[in-house]
């Protein structure tokens, strides 16, 4: 999923900011769905917001060991239909880098008995069918009209237990050539390199966050039809999924429909567990590019704790203040106060087993760069040790609860109330885990939020400026293993 840059230097830089300072999924094509507005939270408390937000579910399990959940919303004739698969790029093995993206792509060209994916359902009226790729988890999905349900399942069953007749070498090489431009477009966008070399600072060689969800040139290159029907075997049977059935459906009905189409499919082989979780430096690292950017960015990265620790909504909520809100603590003192930046940000991005803790500055033309460094560096200080305003708390809760509560209006898509339902269930073994984090969120106080970044943010961290210039690193080469040169594959 891409997101457009404007015209001014300031925007610009803002939507850089947005855009590369931590990875995002990746999409299988370039079709992108927008969350629904956020809710005005007018006079509404933390507490009032989160109490509003209630997807009540039934769930059922057949004998090969596929989760079904089904939410019931009569709103409108259609039904979101969710699949999370519990395999993402966390999973990969050495020297297979990209693979688990370059398997979504394939999930959609077609399987034993659906020639094309696409056409029969949007030619009954389903949105476009998606799918993307993430450290932790594969999901695909789309939003059918109620007649269509029966169709959909068919398909879904389809490729989830007979995909591999119809996956031949010309399809493989077709998805690998569509996979590879997709990571060339994201390295040459500016600042698109960053995301690797962050990573190689942050974790060592093997920790499964460490490689890049869209992998190596090298890799990609290297795969195989054997690898396809390998990743297949090992990871795609249906105790490894959870289907969410999101709207004018309820599980009633459900349970005969997916019962007919998915019980048939043979149980495949559970998953084994990754070891991963934070690493503290023994002590900060930097680290200089140069690149064709329009001005020098500096920052500053951690890793943090999993979205399952009691810590990680005060870090979410800590770092919107400090770099997310539109009068955050790096913009008021760095762009609007000293002007030595067009742009800041800081940001949380949370995984089931560890986090990336991020807060970046796009320096002022001008601006020496010693000088931008210590004011960086020192806004953070003082946010340490005073914490969060009460003010700055409320406005950060509820500014959160409200994009997430304006989310849900939609039965599904990437961010609907599916979605939400299945990560529940494949992260943290709840569907409606989702109120345990907005609850967390609402009774954070001040000084939990000042202990929780202190706690993590005093650590050793690893400072990365990309600066101006001509581009030396080859985005081809990086997003692998990382050992390539020592011990090749």
């Amino acid at each position: 999923m891409r997101i457009g840059t404007r015209a001014s230097l300031g925007a610009l830089a803002a939507a850089l900011l947005v855009t590369s300072l931590a990875p995002q999924p990746l999409a299988a094509r370039d079709r992108t769905e927008t969350s629904a507005p956020a809710s005005a939270p007018g006079a509404a408390s933390p507490e009032e917001l989160v109490a509003k937000v209630d997807i009540p579910y039934e769930s059922f399990q057949l004998e090969n060991g596929l989760t079904t959940i089904v939410h019931t919303n009569r709103k409108a004739p259609i039904v979101g239909v969710t699949a999370y698969y519990k395999v993402g790029s966390k999973n990969e093995p050495r020297g297979r880098t990209g693979f688990a993206h370059l398997y979504e792509h394939l999930f959609f060209g077609g399987s034993a008995n659906v020639p094309n994916f696409d056409i029969p359902l949007e030619a009954a009226g389903s949105t476009p069918t998606n799918g993307s790729t993430w450290y932790d988890r594969t999901n695909y999905v789309e939003t059918v009209p109620t007649g269509a349900l029966d169709l959909a399942l068919f398909m879904e069953s389809d490729r989830m237990g007979y995909l591999l007749p119809a996956v031949s070498q010309e399809k493989l090489d077709q998805q690998r050539g569509v996979v590879q431009n997709e990571k060339r477009q994201g390295d040459n966008q500016p600042y698109g390199l960053e995301d690797y070399v962050i990573s190689e600072g942050l974790l060592p060689v093997g920790h499964p966050y460490r490689h890049s969800t869209i992998g190596s040139m090298a890799d990609l290159d290297a795969a195989s039809l054997t690898d396809v029907r390998a990743w297949f075997t090992d990871h795609y049977g249906p105790n490894n999924v959870v289907l969410v059935l999101s709207g004018d459906i309820d599980a009633k009905t459900a349970k005969p429909m997916v019962q007919k189409w998915f019980g048939a499919i043979p149980r495949g082989p559970a998953i084994h567990p990754v070891t991963a979780g934070p690493v503290t430096l023994e002590k900060s690292a930097s680290r200089d590019i140069t690149d064709q950017v329009p001005v020098l960015r500096l920052t500053r990265t951690w890793t943090g704790p999993g979205l399952n620790d009691p810590d990680a909504p005060a870090l979410e909520v800590g770092m919107h203040i400090l770099g997310g809100l539109a009068s955050s603590r790096l913009d008021n003192a760095l762009v609007r106060g000293q002007e030595l930046a067009v742009g800041v940000t800081a940001s949380a991005q949370t995984y089931e087993a560890m986090s990336q803790l991020s807060m970046a500055m796009m320096v002022k033309p001008g601006i020496e760069r010693a000088k931008a460094e210590a004011a960086f560096d020192a806004v953070l200080a003082q946010y340490l040790k005073e914490g969060p305003s009460e003010d700055e708390l409320k406005r950060a809760v509820v500014s959160t609860l409200s994009n997430e509560i304006g989310a849900l209006e939609r039965v599904g898509g990437f961010a609907g109330k599916g979605a939400t339902l299945a990560e529940g269930m494949v992260y943290s073994g709840d569907p409606a885990f989702y109120k345990t984090r907005l609850e967390a969120m609402a009774a954070l106080t001040p000084e939990k939020v000042r202990s929780v970044l202190e706690k993590w943010l005093s650590r050793p961290v690893f400072k990365l400026a990309t600066v101006p210039g001509e581009r030396t690193l080859d985005g081809g080469a990086l997003g692998g293993w990382g050992d390539e040169d020592t011990t090749p594959a």
